[in-house]
């Protein structure tokens, strides 16, 4: 059985898209980092704002199945699932270009366990981006610890979205595929089934595997393994907290209906002790305003702020649009991020809306003067949406990115016969790019009325969904 085709479709770049090179143009591989599957893990130097990057190379299969991935994280925007940057369809391959999780996947457990304090903490952060994409409709149908990475701070992000749909309230679904280690009994018993209390199963496989050190059905062969899910005979450890072994229990239960939800587990007693409120779980609106300070520094790398923020609103992850995502993403990294990015080319030098590019050593991502930074009303103020990261950033510290320089003061000169004025004032150059600025922001706020009659926040239709092929990873 075959998915059909997602309504929903990630935005490419444009006509050059078809060229493998277009890929190399914007990004440099610095090495492999992880192989499954027919996908491959890379880290990559985003040339113009120079971050690093992870970037998931699918090959590219009849019709867009490749691009199903970016479909589904279209949809999240959630401190705790990974963040989506571009796409770049070529000949040969799909390019995902995502936020690289310095640490690495979250598959070395101790081998009698973590620590109940750590596992708890860790837990809840899995727990709360399955809840989130829960609540956006997506399940994630293969959730294992190694498809959860941690970045540099030591924050959990979910990944993997291969296996992922979007499916509406009590949908059956029929396919088999995933992890066999993790995977429901229901699903093992070729029933239909719904997708979040399978997901919730895996959940609690993780759990216990965090406390325990362990798969909870390990067995010699594999036909063992099978058959101690469909029977749910496992044991834990007595060292496992009396409270946590309630979780579990509650959660690996065979009846499928009996099993909370995210919801419940998040606010199941023992993950409440001693922590502070979960990441949040709803979406947030799309902002009524770009975030000035960024837009800023967009037309100082050459893209056109107007049309960087069309890209992000309609969903598009082309280069304005990844310019943005990742400079943002800098900033949310605080002071100790260093910009050493670098202007590349556009595809297409004639393009007018490319505006001209300038030297390394001119970019700074700066807060705008008080003349554009205008005073939102405040259900205007940008707080964050579903399909961008959280919102403004212009109140952040901004020094970590190299200023401009101002150039030495012209010598001065004998009086010619022009009457040309020879002040020190401001280029003309540089009221150009002033000019410029203003109107990008003046046609953000008269393009927003029309938008908001016009097309709904992005990620509004439900595509359909098809039924897949039967799969299951080896352990």
């Amino acid at each position: 059985m075959r998915r059909q085709s997602r309504e929903t479709s990630v935005a490419l770049q444009g006509p050059c898209s078809c060229e493998e090179t277009t890929f190399r143009d914007r990004y440099e591989v610095l090495r492999t980092i992880g192989r499954g599957g027919c996908a491959e893990v890379q880290v990559a130097h985003h040339l113009l704002t120079g971050a690093e990057v992870a970037v998931k190379v699918l090959p590219k299969v009849k019709g867009k199945a490749a691009l199903s991935e970016a479909s589904v994280m279209r949809w999240l925007d959630h401190p705790n699932v990974i963040q989506l940057f571009q796409v770049i369809e070529t000949r040969e391959h799909v390019y995902l270009v995502m936020e690289l999780a310095e640490r690495g996947p979250l598959k070395h457990i101790p081998p009698g366990g973590m620590r109940p304090e750590e596992a708890r903490r860790v837990f809840r952060q899995i727990a709360g981006a399955v809840g989130y994409c829960h609540g956006q409709g997506v399940v994630h149908l293969d959730l294992k610890l190694p498809n959860v990475v941690v970045d540099a701070a030591g924050t959990c992000k979910l990944i993997d979205f291969g296996l992922s749909l979007r499916v509406r309230p009590g949908q059956k679904l029929r396919w088999c595929w995933g992890t066999l280690a993790y995977l429901a009994p229901e699903i093992l018993l070729r029933q239909e089934y719904e997708g979040p209390p399978a997901d919730v199963w895996s959940l609690g496989v993780i759990l216990f595997y965090l406390l325990a050190g362990r798969c909870p059905f390990k067995a010699l062969l594999r036909s063992g393994m099978v058959r101690r899910i469909r029977e749910g005979r496992y044991h834990i450890p007595d060292r496992v907290p009396p409270q946590a072994r309630s979780l579990i229990r509650s959660m690996l239960s065979m009846d499928p209906a009996r099993r909370p939800t995210v919801e419940q587990v998040l606010q199941h007693p023992w993950l409440r002790e001693g922590e502070e409120a979960s990441p949040r779980q709803d979406g947030e609106p799309p902002p009524k305003r770009p975030d000035p300070a960024i837009m800023a520094a967009l037309l100082d790398l050459g893209h056109d702020p107007y049309e960087a923020w069309v890209s992000l609103t309609r969903g598009k992850f082309d280069d304005a649009a990844a310019a943005y995502l990742i400079l943002r993403h800098q900033l949310s990294q605080g002071a100790g991020c260093a910009f050493n990015g670098k202007p590349v080319r556009p595809a297409h030098p004639s393009d007018g809306s490319v505006l001209p590019r300038r030297s390394t050593s001119e970019l700074a991502l700066r807060a705008c003067p008080s003349a554009c930074d205008h005073r939102l009303p405040q259900e205007a103020q940008p707080t964050g949406h579903k399909d961008l990261r959280r919102a403004s950033l212009a109140g952040t510290d901004l020094r970590w990115l190299p200023q401009r320089t101002p150039a030495p003061a012209p010598a001065p000169q004998k009086p010619s016969h022009s009457r040309k004025d020879t002040s020190t004032g401001q280029p003309k150059a540089w009221k150009r790019v002033a000019r410029t600025l203003a109107t990008c922001f003046r046609q953000l706020c008269c393009c927003e009325s029309q938008s908001g009659s016009q097309e709904g926040a992005p990620g509004t239709r439900e595509p359909k969904r098809g039924r897949g092929r039967a799969r299951v990873a080896p352990m």
